[in-house]
Formats: C-alpha cells, sequence, structure tokens
C-alpha cells in the first residue's frame, strides 16, 4: 500500500473501505492546499468532485439580498465538501478556507467511473453520501430552531 492510500484510509469517509477499494479511490484523489481566504468553491462554478477535508477550517456561505455573506456551516477536518455531486453539477454555495486548508480532491468523473465498474464501491460511497447529507440536514434544521422561544 503506498503512502496516499494509507492517508485516505485514515479520513472518517474512507476509514472502513477495503484495501482494493482504497487502493480504487486513490487513482481519483489529489492532494491540495488553500490559503486563508482562498475559496475552494464559488456558487454556480462547476463541481468538479468531492473533497475530504485534512486539516483546517472551510466555511459554507451564502450571499443574502444586498451582499451580505452568511456562514451557513463550517466544515472541520474528517468532513467532507460536495456531498451533492451525484445529483449535481454545479456548486450550490461559497465555500471559503477560514484557515489554511489541506484537501484530498476526488475527481468527479474518474471515480463515477470506478462506482460504475465496481457496484460495491459504488453502494459504499453513495452510502457515505447519504449518511452525510442527513447528518448536515440534521445539523441545519438544529441551527434554525429558536431555542430561546
Amino acid at each position: 500500500m503506498d503512502d496516499l492510500e494509507k492517508v485516505l484510509r485514515q479520513h472518517p469517509f474512507l476509514h472502513d473501505l477495503s484495501a482494493e477499494q482504497v487502493r480504487l479511490v486513490s487513482g481519483c484523489t489529489k492532494s491540495i492546499r488553500f490559503a486563508p481566504g482562498e475559496f475552494l468553491a464559488r456558487e454556480g462554478d462547476r463541481l468538479g468532485g468531492l473533497y475530504l477535508i485534512r486539516d483546517g477550517v472551510v466555511a459554507i456561505e451564502t450571499r443574502e439580498p444586498g451582499g451580505r455573506t452568511t456562514c451557513i456551516e463550517t466544515l472541520m477536518p474528517g468532513d467532507v465538501m460536495g456531498i451533492s455531486w451525484v445529483a449535481s453539477s454545479r456548486i450550490h454555495f461559497d465555500c471559503r478556507a477560514r484557515e489554511t486548508v489541506r484537501a484530498f480532491s476526488l475527481n468527479r468523473e474518474c471515480l463515477q467511473r470506478k462506482m460504475n465498474q465496481d457496484a460495491a464501491l459504488g453502494y459504499a460511497i453513495t452510502s457515505r453520501l447519504l449518511d452525510n447529507t442527513y447528518q448536515r440536514l440534521s445539523r441545519m434544521r438544529l441551527q434554525n430552531l429558536d431555542v430561546y422561544r
């Protein structure tokens, strides 16, 4: 197993995949870095793939009428950015590094091809994305509750 596969296996999104599945994913992966304030993605951009956050903090932001920016969620090490890539080809929010961010970028076309060729890998990735989506929606629901009512 090479170093990339070892490090990928440590990320919570991939930690319990088989060695063969991690090897397949590693072929679609590159390591990337973003400086504080730099955008990982902008609303409306084409979605390039999935980001597995290794270090740093990412703000998911939305623009309100009048141009004001609001942070709707903060991603930390171990989180996943781009969970909508299976159903959409466009970014729905701005994603900005709040501090230096290191992440793995999983190329969308490459990963989709491998998921289509290997049903077990496709199921594993899709079920993880669904779980991440559910967790994110649950956090948003709690965030929007007025607990002082």
